[in-house]
């Protein structure tokens, strides 16, 4: 858990140079490590709690005060008749050493337990920032994939509405076909407006995210190493959640803060013992030149030295102490419960998540096959169409299907990269050497280019031929 902000990513910024024509996962990372303004004020705030720890110290440490004050005096002696006039400065050197302070200990106990917590958060924070930026990265990649097969499916029905047109006008069809071809084509064209302004969302995003304007960004590769968790044994996974989750780290070190808050409650009630010791020095000059007159009753220069112990014991104030001491014993037993709870919702993340990657790996294969099978069912529709033994809903209908099997595999393969992450997250265990990795699942020649993209000649790629 002890890691360093300035370390967090160095592995990351040497283990891979990136592409000469297009942005990785790599650049965006770097990029976002010194612009995104959460992932900054995570780390100020680290360093900013790292002096918790010595505030809670400097109560067990020696207390060295000095004073020095100047005043100007008028005594009046009514016996005699007399009225002196002198000024006086005086120097105040004192120090004081705690010898028994239950309270002071313990508030120092508290200090630790509240620098862990901060431990704890920052690492959520770094994790946190590590899948914004993989989120961002392929949030764009995402919405162009849904952008180019919207722009396809638009184009497909477009050509099927167009020869059901021509087929109507020469008789072979009814009315009723080209006004469901129609509605169709509309409901695309609503689609991709969508889909247009989500990839243009997601652009912005990532944006904000780096605080710089991406030309072109590399593409996932074809085939990729989508395998499912490894290690493969889910206990596993749940264990290392157990032991390493940084809310759930939070969540225990809030417990035990709670407990050491009870216990200098607690001590708070007990006596105090301290060392002090005093050096005081005090000088006196009379404002008139009559020594007589100053000689009697004013005090000449003096200079004392202190040294004891001090022992200070609250015996009473008004109930609050007690009281005090009450509530952080029941915080300390709701921040218990609260750590409990914590547990078993980590365990059954840990769960979820493995469960989900796992449900991942078999999806991006079987969204695979759903493609083929789609488009084998394309082609026997239009072949009855053909003859006649389908009509142009069926058409519709497959060609539809075809491109939401087409959608369902680039969502399932980025649902899988992300998933993937998540689960390392919910362990404590996402590295920046995890995003260097997938890194490696970009193609070197695949590029997009974010503001001029090629959507028609990507999207002319995806249009199933037509045979009539």
């Amino acid at each position: 858990m002890k890691r360093s902000p300035t370390k967090i990513l160095v592995l990351m910024l040497t283990s891979l140079a990136s592409s000469v024509h297009a942005a990785d996962l790599v650049q965006i990372a770097n990029a976002a490590w010194s612009y995104d303004g959460t992932w900054r004020a995570a780390r100020m705030s680290w360093d900013a709690d790292q002096q918790l720890l010595v505030q809670g110290r400097a109560a067990l440490f020696p207390n060295v005060s000095a004073s020095y004050g100047r005043y100007d005096n008028e005594r009046e002696l009514e016996e005699l008749g007399v009225t002196q006039d002198f000024g006086t400065e005086t120097t105040t050197l004192q120090l004081t050493q705690p010898l028994f302070r239950v309270d002071a200990w313990y508030g120092y106990k508290e200090a630790q337990s509240s620098t862990d917590i901060a431990q704890a958060n920052f690492e959520q924070a770094r994790q946190d920032f590590v899948l914004r930026v993989a989120q961002g990265y392929f949030g764009v990649l995402r919405a162009w994939d849904t952008l180019v097969s919207a722009k396809a499916e638009e184009k497909a029905i477009g050509r099927q509405l167009e020869q059901t047109q021509e087929r109507f006008d020469v008789g072979l069809v009814p009315a009723t076909d080209v006004e469901e071809a129609q509605a169709t084509y509309d409901l695309t064209r609503v689609n991709l407006i969508v889909a247009q302004q989500q990839y243009d969302i997601a652009r912005d995003q990532l944006e904000t995210l780096t605080g710089q304007r991406w030309e072109t960004l590399s593409e996932l590769k074809d085939a990729l190493p989508m395998d499912g968790p490894q290690p493969a044994n889910m206990n596993d996974w749940i264990e290392k959640a157990r032991a390493q989750n940084p809310q759930l780290l939070a969540a225990r070190y809030n417990s035990e803060l709670s407990e050491k808050t009870a216990k200098r409650q607690l001590g708070a009630q007990l006596p105090q013992v301290q060392l002090v010791a005093q050096y005081q020095h005090s000088h006196t000059a009379p404002e008139d030149s009559g020594g007589a007159g100053f000689a009697n009753g004013v005090n000449p220069d003096f200079e004392s030295k202190q040294i004891g112990v001090e022992v200070n014991l609250p015996v009473f104030q008004g109930g609050g102490l007690n009281s005090r001491r009450k509530e952080a014993a029941l915080r300390a037993d709701a921040a218990n419960f609260e750590y409990q709870q914590a547990l078993r919702d980590i365990i059954q993340q840990a769960r979820s998540a493995y469960r989900t990657v796992e449900a991942d790996a078999l999806r991006v294969s079987a969204r695979k096959q759903a493609i083929r099978s789609a488009r084998s069912a394309l082609e026997a529709t239009q072949s009855g169409y053909e003859v006649g033994t389908r009509n142009v809903v069926d058409v519709l209908n497959a060609q539809q299907a075809l491109f939401a099997a087409e959608r369902d595999y680039a969502n399932a393969r980025y649902d899988y990269i992300i998933n993937s992450l998540t689960l390392k997250s919910t362990t404590g265990d996402l590295q920046q050497g995890d995003l260097a990795a997938i890194n490696q699942w970009l193609s070197d020649t695949e590029t997009l280019n974010i503001y001029q993209p090629d959507l028609e000649g990507r999207s002319d790629a995806l249009v199933p031929e037509t045979r009539y």
